[in-house]
């Protein structure tokens, strides 16, 4: 298993349930490899999940559908209903009039408008854009393929709303601390605050404080799911410790214990990003670690 050869998987493999998570997981890979030298046997653990999460693809849907040159209206009223198979060849048209970043400008001006639950809107986009630039040219088609599920699944009803008003900036800190009180699904905040950090320079000052305002709303409210509330067995069970070794291991059991969700790898990644940049928080970033470990054996 290579990193290519995980690439190629996570290009062919649609989503199942609303989004396809596999880029932003093939992505999250690269970055924990960094973090825990264990590439070999992270690479097939990846490609493992993905495998049981995914729907495999086998070919470039635009090449199977008529060519046909929409006006930009049409192209955007196409996406914007999913209609598909359309809905293919509309992106496609759109990359090659425009280019991808005028696609990820688009769309990443909606996401930072819109608060959808567990962030899902943000932070796969924000991976996407970072994965493109990764891409081959022959890579790119299918990739669009991709794509066009992802936006036509999340962005739906909400184009037309304004800029919100933001009166004060977001502390990154103050904002860590309220999802590390509420980690939320499978620490879906804390997923969400490590990409938005992590790709701050892709955004304007008005998006990424947007964003920020957005996840902090999420992290301090009640849990649209009750089911994602923390349970306070378990997460009572899970012990605390700011040295960075038990950081680490805690990490790898994260990753390597189970084989239950993408999600997994992730949130390992997001957890390794914080506490690289808030070490002082390392123990409690190991706390959620270790519960995660504990609800994928449960």
């Amino acid at each position: 298993m290579t990193f290519q050869h995980l690439l190629e998987q996570a290009l062919y493999s649609s989503a199942i349930i609303h989004q396809p998570h596999a880029l932003k997981a093939y992505l999250s890979t690269k970055f924990l490899c960094e973090y825990l030298d264990c590439s070999e046997k992270l690479l097939v653990q990846v490609s493992r999940l993905i495998e049981q999460d995914v729907l495999k693809i086998s070919c470039n849907y635009t090449d199977t559908v008529q060519q046909v040159n929409f006006s930009s209206v049409r192209r955007h009223r196409i996406l914007e209903r999913g209609i598909y198979p359309a809905s293919y060849q509309a992106m496609s048209h759109w990359h090659d009039e425009k280019g991808f970043k005028d696609i990820f400008q688009h769309y990443v001006s909606r996401a930072s408008r819109h608060s959808e639950y567990l962030s899902h809107n943000v932070t796969i986009l924000l991976a996407l854009n970072e994965i493109y630039k990764l891409l081959s040219p022959d890579s790119i088609p299918i990739f669009l393929n991709r794509l066009t599920e992802f936006v036509t699944s999340t962005f739906i009803g909400e184009e037309h709303q304004s800029e919100p008003m933001l009166s004060t900036p977001n502390r990154e800190g103050d904002i860590l601390n309220a999802c590390l009180e509420q980690p939320g699904f499978f620490g879906h905040n804390l997923i969400t605050l490590a990409w938005v950090i992590r790709c701050k320079d892709r955004l304007s000052n008005i998006q990424y404080e947007s964003m920020l305002c957005n996840l902090n709303i999420q992290a301090v409210s009640p849990l649209e799911d009750s089911d994602d509330e923390l349970d306070s067995n378990i997460w009572n069970l899970c012990w605390m410790s700011d040295r960075y070794e038990d950081f680490r291991a805690q990490i790898e059991s994260l990753v390597f214990e189970n084989s239950v969700n993408l999600h997994q790898i992730t949130l390992a990644d997001a957890l390794c990003f914080l506490q690289n940049q808030y070490p002082e928080q390392t123990a409690r970033l190991a706390r959620v670690a270790d519960y995660q470990t504990r609800m994928c054996a449960k």
